[in-house]
């Protein structure tokens, strides 16, 4: 089992407002989220960071605050009996549900962490699915102060969704593309108004 979790423990310090209620062609960015993860998994979305945002949707603070993403996987590893979440932060516009879906289907069991790899190497810890074996582990870097999630990664038992999947999808590898700062948001607006193949927004 599979539970989809929505990120939403930042603080928005270099956006400058709460990046939550941010809009996209008129559509707040986590109804979007929220609408293609349920459309892939069986467990309901919810969102882990902060105590609740909206009505009709379930929200959890973190149980760690202040520790960034890694107390968000932790309280949500704690919090629900699965087997697996798939953490997802709540500002990226132009995730693709058919790039999700392909990840859910080709998880291997036998790995703790599933994360795209992308062209230019770096690695996307907040579209990635992680295990509950790596409790134990997640608990001892807090407890070391090792807060980064890419600590976790380099310990781990780790699959990857090579560039070459990724372009099978999203050739623009626009699932990727999150929103920290002013000039990021203007960015996403300017992709809007040139590349037409965007039309699920």
């Amino acid at each position: 089992m599979v539970k989809p979790i929505i990120l939403v423990g930042g603080k928005s310090r270099r956006f400058g407002s709460d990046k939550f209620f941010l809009k996209v062609k008129g559509n707040t960015i986590f109804k979007r989220t929220y609408t293609i993860l349920k459309s892939v998994f069986v467990e309901e979305p919810v969102f882990v960071g902060r105590l609740s945002l909206m009505p009709h949707y379930e929200f959890y603070p973190d149980l760690i605050p202040n520790i960034g993403p890694i107390g968000g996987l932790y309280t949500a590893l704690k919090i629900f009996s699965c087997d697996y979440v798939f953490l997802v932060a709540c500002d990226m516009p132009f995730i693709k549900r058919e790039l999700l879906l392909y990840m859910f289907n080709n998880l291997d069991y036998s790995k703790e962490v599933y994360i795209p790899k992308l062209s230019n190497g770096y690695i996307e810890p907040l579209f990635a699915f992680y295990s509950r074996r790596l409790l134990p582990k997640i608990e001892e870097n807090i407890g070391k102060g090792m807060f980064k999630l890419s600590y976790l990664i380099e310990e781990s038992k780790t699959q990857y969704l090579s560039p070459n999947e990724i372009n099978k999808f999203d050739p623009e590898f626009y699932t990727f593309l999150n929103i920290n700062t002013k000039s990021d948001y203007y960015k996403i607006m300017d992709i809007l108004s040139y590349d037409e193949k965007i039309s699920d927004i």
